[in-house]
């Protein structure tokens, strides 16, 4: 047990050692010789628990995603109505978008996806498991049932969740999150929304 604890902690290490490489470099520039000296170890030593650099980077990938979903599983631990469960989900997604760290992840994990079917493979099952989360969500809550309008109205959001954190990073303008998951409310529950409406006008 004790080196079984052993080997997660060390691989939880040379893990955070690569997202400390991504900060600088793009995933095609850094090689294992790089994520070993990052990680304080020896080529050997790193290939003794990432033997390859696909394996290395898939348990990125799949820890990275793992994180988001953790997100979306604590923040709606003992919600109760609907619309927090909705607005607490949105702002754990954002929160961790918002991170410039986890927008650098995101563009290299989707740039490997574009070049590797296997990874493409991994970030298009997480999408959608994503999609179907905040699917459920507005399912639950929306005045309009139009299964179509919940998908269409489900995939908005998380375009806007995922591109939120981007255009923050590129183009910051202090962004109040909060307008932004009270609008996505708004949209969850099938209201069309006019940025010249009294109503957006109020809010």
């Amino acid at each position: 047990m004790a080196n079984e604890q052993k080997s997660i902690e060390k691989k939880r290490h040379i893990l955070e050692s690569l997202k400390n490489l991504l900060e600088n470099k793009v995933y095609s520039q850094i090689s294992m010789e790089d994520v070993a000296a990052e990680a304080g170890l020896s080529k050997g030593g790193l290939r003794h628990y990432f033997p390859t650099k696909e394996e290395l980077h898939m348990a990125l990938i799949e820890d990275f995603f793992h994180q988001i979903e953790e997100d979306l599983v604590f923040v709606m631990q003992g919600i109760d109505s609907d619309d927090k469960a909705f607005v607490s989900t949105l702002f754990g997604v954002e929160r961790f978008m918002l991170q410039k760290r986890n927008i650098k992840l995101l563009i290299n994990i989707i740039l490997y996806g574009f070049e590797d079917p296997k990874i493409l493979a991994v970030i298009q099952s997480f999408l959608r498991n994503q999609l179907k989360t905040i699917e459920t969500i507005i399912s639950d809550s929306a005045e309009n049932k139009d299964e179509s309008n919940i998908q269409f109205y489900g995939r908005i959001t998380q375009i806007i969740l995922l591109c939120a954190g981007l255009m923050e990073s590129l183009d910051p303008i202090k962004m109040d999150s909060v307008r932004v998951v009270e609008f996505l409310l708004k949209l969850s529950k099938g209201k069309v929304i006019n940025p010249d409406s009294e109503d957006n006008q109020k809010s």
